[in-house]
């Protein structure tokens, strides 16, 4: 969308940089302080810049989002996006002794390490670089592997993204596996899925022979299979010993399991001013009296640009209607925590790979205690013990979330279209 940060509606560039830099360096000493690792998520961000100035906001600085905002301070802040999840989430570290003239930094998931060693070879984490796939194999895998609603279109972009980050994980695992038998190198790595069985399902690879193939990718997906069965499934049990390993997320088991028993605080004016789309309409129209309602689905983007900006400015000057939505979802809160103290499997693990860390999604039921109309993304906090809520998903994007790791246990989380 053009024109989302206006320089002419802060006083001027240079008092905006004069500013904001020294504010953002002491965000970043207070995110110190309570030993927050790096790259922060930007809602953690903006809570830290609003701690050190409590009358922060990025639209003081003439900027729609906080993340337009530091996009401006490129040699003194370092973006990284992680697309892994939907909508993609950014992340932002300090760049110390940065100067003025340093080259621009790319905002793309290639910010992250993309290469590791792995026995004699240099790996990308990422797939597509990695091997050559035909469509056709997405199709193969999805027919092989135990059934499940891979996103109800031709384009199966749960599993591929699935298969996407989980390549990832094991990069960084070193679990991708290359042999030299008589018939030619192979490369192989364990999907993490299985088939209607239960058995493991490995993609084996052999050598990119396919010129034509822009960027020569090096490897080239022969298929999906089974140890030991039909051809492929031979020839990966003839090459490997022992056969790869599937990716691994939890250094620590408790991660994996919500502890009911920590406080959980919310950046509630991240998740209210900031994702009004995705706030149930009826409870709009019960929270909000003097602001005209709308569905987004029929708004071009630029209508949808400005009700959101129209509803972040009712909200803040309407302390009644602020507070009556913070009590919806504080109480959406509260049910939640009961039933994940009554059932581990209500909170969901999920893995961002661009961080390489782990959060928790929790049902917030803020019409019904019966039904869930979003999940609550929260992450540990490694001093306390306590959790951190960042934001909110719809239920299709926290599942998609959640598959990177398995498919979810879940009564309340299951793929819609």
């Amino acid at each position: 969308m053009e024109n989302q940060f206006d320089p002419n509606r802060a006083s001027n560039m240079t008092d905006t940089f004069a500013n904001l830099v020294p504010l953002l360096n002491e965000a970043f000493d207070l995110a110190a302080q309570d030993e927050v690792a790096q790259p922060m998520d930007l809602a953690r961000l903006g809570s830290y810049l609003r701690k050190a100035d409590d009358s922060f906001s990025h639209q003081r600085y003439g900027a729609t989002t906080l993340r337009h905002l530091i996009e401006q301070f490129p040699n003194h802040v370092q973006l990284v996006k992680d697309d892994a999840v939907y909508p993609p989430r950014f992340f932002a570290s300090r760049l110390d002794g940065s100067t003025s003239d340093k080259a621009p930094i790319s905002r793309t998931p290639q910010e992250f390490p993309r290469t590791i060693t792995n026995e004699s070879t240099a790996l990308t984490n990422d797939l597509y670089d990695f091997a050559y796939i035909h469509d056709e194999n997405w199709e193969n895998l999805a027919d092989l592997a135990r059934a499940e609603n891979w996103d109800g279109d031709d384009q199966l972009s749960i599993l591929t993204n699935y298969l996407k980050y989980t390549f990832s994980r094991l990069v960084h695992e070193k679990k991708i596996a290359f042999a030299k038998p008589d018939s030619g190198p192979l490369a192989s790595f364990n999907t993490g899925l299985v088939d209607r069985r239960f058995r493991p399902i490995y993609a084996l690879l052999v050598p990119n022979k396919i010129v034509k193939v822009p960027g020569r990718r090096l490897w080239y997906l022969e298929g999906f299979c089974v140890a030991g069965e039909n051809r492929l499934g031979k020839q990966l049990v003839n090459a490997f010993k022992p056969l790869p390993e599937s990716a691994y997320y939890f250094d620590n088991p408790a991660d994996a399991v919500f502890d009911a028993r920590a406080e959980v605080h919310v950046d509630w004016e991240h998740v209210i001013e900031e994702n009004v789309e995705r706030i149930p309409v009826r409870l709009l129209e019960r929270t909000t009296q003097g602001f005209e309602v709308k569905a987004l689905e029929g708004l071009s983007e630029e209508g949808a640009f400005a009700y959101k900006q129209a509803f972040a400015a009712y909200i803040r000057n309407d302390d009644f209607a602020y507070r009556m939505l913070i009590q919806a979802f504080e109480g959406a809160l509260a049910l939640a925590s009961k039933k994940a103290l009554w059932n581990y499997k209500t909170a969901i693990p999920v893995y961002h790979p661009a961080r390489n860390s782990m959060s928790m999604l929790l049902p917030l039921s803020l019409l019904s205690a019966d039904t869930v109309d979003l999940a609550l993304v929260v992450e540990r906090q490694p001093l306390s013990g306590n959790y951190q809520g960042h934001t909110i998903y719809p239920i299709h994007w926290a599942y998609k979330n959640a598959r990177l790791i398995a498919r979810p246990e879940s009564d309340w989380l299951i793929p819609t279209v």
